[in-house]
């Protein structure tokens, strides 16, 4: 590194100092909470007389020393300032070590309830049960802004395993003792470490070794899981290119985490357990290999990883079992972005760093993963993928931007991507769209149909699909679709049916209330969310059904009592009623299939009556067509505490039904029209013809 010297009145400007490698021993002790660590640096001082290292402030450093002399050092808040020889050359690289203790015991969860922070602020912990140092812990000394190697001796009590990114050089146990070494072959922004008791497993997948690391109750699911990461990885080796690491792990948390690191994924106990994640959350965390691991993202200009690796992964599973769920995960994208990112509270995409609330979420992954969908039909499929292997091929081990995504996909296509990137990154919202003024006449048996686009302000420059469904099969058109108003007019040859605006739900948009079924995420997204506690709920089964309110994130609302709280006042609020109402006029009608008391409620067919049943139901505003009403019908205390911590993963339901806290009976109401569907007449046309009219009806 070459340190320049400008001559100016501020003197020289030094070049800035950075660690290149760690050569890092560990020692863990569970049973105190602690590590003892010895750390040879090699850094670039920069010219600098003393250097800055981030270290915990729980670290207690017993030696800092060159190979010639120990140095001096303080260590306060965090901050290893060591004061470097005076005889030193200007620019140069140096070897230094750091010898220290540290203890980490941040409080572990035992049963999480709220799930919005995905990390439950645990930086770092060290107990018998497992180890987590995150790379923001400060577990080892680094100089913010460097990418160095590392190569890491870990070790701990016999059986003790550890894991960490990079390549397996040796694994033992002796003398009591299990150690293993680890080493990085490309520079890493951070480190993190995980350890326990666990059962070790691995096999080949190609080039690439692929390990389990899971407690002894969960041994026996090591061979379904390296069975699918070795699918995956075969999967993405063909969409994206070469796997980048030297091996992936799937490693097994005490708490429930769901963790992508460079080269292995961090699961929860609870997370590992459950039968679908081998067939969703594991491939995402595979895909985040390429995405995030891999290519970088550059934060400064948004985080386009989550989007991404949702629309390879989840999205993409989806879609090649079929295009019917393929379709319906896109819808459930546009009415989580509806129900969880009120207007006010949107921001654009360029904005998103990580998820932090639900509407984080639904704009992060969801908005997010619908601009790579959108992108993916204006390129075309062979360009599209093309476009992502370059950006792989080009930005591996370095940062990518969203523009960069712009720029290879253009590159492939011919067309400038640049602007299309800007409106869905840059801009907050979403396009709303109303059908408007259709018409249609019959000329010697040939069907004209006219009408209207209506887009509300702000304008959004999109390519809207429009399809006519007729007797005789549908007619496709794309429309261009820039301002205010957009006039189309189709021929067909067959008695008009239906007139649909994007059919197969392939543009985002926010969709109208009457769109979107009343669901969990209706009361999960609330901002204006009135609870109630219905006229004689026992006290013990309103005190369980708090935990309800925490788990969606609502601990804070204050309960009304039913008998203060008339029907006159739920207007301009959506409602949460614990327990059932026993006055009249604040439930709908309820549809057909559901029926309610306080000993029993029925739906899908089936009776729950027992007190290990509860019932979690969303339905329509009982006065404002822009509201939800929600009810909560635990009928027992443990009823109550058993499903309400389930309730907010169940999002896109409107009515969920459990015994004994297992899920019995989930569904979601039917949408019955929308402002951008037009039913025709099954009569013949009249000359003045008749709009759809926006309802939100249930049935």
């Amino acid at each position: 590194m070459l340190a320049v010297c400008f001559v100016s009145l501020a003197g020289c400007v030094k070049g800035r100092p950075v660690v290149t490698r760690h050569d890092l021993a560990v020692r863990l002790d569970p049973k105190s909470n602690s590590l003892a660590a010895e750390d040879t640096l090699t850094l670039s001082t920069g010219g600098h007389s003393s250097l800055a290292f981030d270290l915990s402030e729980n670290a207690t450093v017993e030696k800092v020393a060159t190979r010639e002399k120990d140095l001096p050092f303080t260590l306060k808040g965090g901050t290893l300032r060591v004061a470097l020889p005076p005889d030193l050359p200007e620019e140069s690289e140096l070897s230094l070590t750091v010898s220290y203790r540290a203890s980490f015991r941040d409080h572990v969860p035992d049963d999480p309830v709220n799930t919005e922070d995905p990390s439950y602020g645990v930086r770092a912990t060290i107990r018998e049960k497992g180890t987590f140092l995150s790379d923001s812990a400060g577990w080892y000394p680094e100089i913010p802004g460097s990418r160095p190697v590392f190569r890491i001796r870990v070790e701990g009590p016999a059986g003790y395993e550890a894991v960490t990114a990079g390549r397996l050089v040796r694994r033992e146990t002796s003398g009591g003792r299990t150690r293993s070494i680890w080493e990085t072959r490309e520079p890493l922004e951070g480190l993190s470490l995980s350890a326990g008791p666990y059962r070790v497993r691995e096999r080949n997948a190609g080039e690439t070794k692929l390990y389990t690391y899971f407690y002894p109750e969960s041994d026996a699911l090591s061979e379904t899981y390296l069975a699918a990461a070795a699918r995956y990885l075969a999967l993405y080796r063909e969409l994206l290119g070469p796997y980048p690491f030297e091996k992936f792990a799937v490693v097994e948390n005490f708490f429930p985490t769901g963790y992508g690191f460079p080269s292995y994924t961090l699961l929860g106990s609870t997370v590992v357990r459950l039968p679908f994640i081998v067939e969703t959350s594991l491939g995402h965390e595979v895909a985040h290999s390429w995405w995030g691991n891999g290519v970088r993202v550059d934060y400064r200009r948004g985080n386009w990883s989550e989007g991404l690796t949702t629309y390879v992964a989840d999205y993409l599973y989806k879609e090649r079992a079929s295009a019917e769920e393929g379709r319906e995960y896109r819808r459930k994208m546009l009415r989580d972005y509806a129900t969880l990112v009120p207007p006010g509270e949107d921001f654009p995409l360029r904005a998103f760093t990580g998820r932090d609330s639900p509407a984080s979420r639904a704009v992060g992954y969801g908005k997010g993963a619908m601009v790579f969908h959108m992108a993916r039909r204006l390129a075309g499929e062979e360009a599209f993928w093309k476009g992502m292997r370059d950006v792989v091929r080009e930005k591996m081990f370095r940062e990518a931007s969203w523009g960069d995504f712009g720029r290879a996909i253009g590159g492939e296509t011919g067309t400038d991507f640049a602007p299309f990137f800007q409106q869905w990154v840059d801009r907050p919202g979403a396009p709303v769209l109303v059908l408007d003024g259709v018409k249609t006449e019959n000329v010697g048996g040939s069907w004209q149909v006219t009408g209207r686009i209506v887009q509300q302000e702000p304008y959004f420059d999109l390519r809207v699909p429009l399809r006519l469904e007729t007797e005789g099969g549908n007619v496709d058109t794309v429309l261009k679709v820039a301002g205010g108003t957009t006039s189309f007019s189709l021929s067909a040859n067959a008695r008009p049916k239906r007139l649909v605006i994007d059919p197969e739900v392939d543009l985002f948009r926010r969709l109208d209330p009457s769109e979107i079924p009343p669901t969990v995420n209706g009361i999960r997204g609330s901002t204006n969310l009135l609870v109630v506690a219905a006229r004689g709920l026992q006290a013990d089964i309103l005190e369980a059904s708090k935990l309800l309110l925490t788990a969606m994130g609502k601990e804070t609302f204050v309960i009304h009592r039913e008998e203060n709280t008339p029907p006159s006042l739920l207007a301009g609020h959506d409602v949460l009623f614990l327990g059932l109402p026993d006055g009249n006029g604040y439930l709908p009608k309820l549809p057909g299939e559901l029926s309610v008391s306080q000993e029993e409620f029925t739906i899908g067919g089936e009776t729950f009556q027992s007190r290990e049943d509860s019932l979690f139901v969303v339905l329509p505003h009982p006065s404002d067509g822009d509201r939800v009403a929600a009810l909560f019908l635990p009928f027992s205390p443990e009823a109550a505490k058993r499903s309400a911590r389930k309730i907010p993963h169940y999002g896109k339901y409107s009515y969920l039904a459990f015994t004994g806290g297992k899920n019995k009976e989930k569904g979601t109401w039917e949408v019955t029209s929308s402002p951008t569907v037009y039913e025709f007449p099954r009569e013949e046309p009249s000359p003045h013809p008749r709009q759809n009219h926006k309802t939100n009806t249930v049935r």
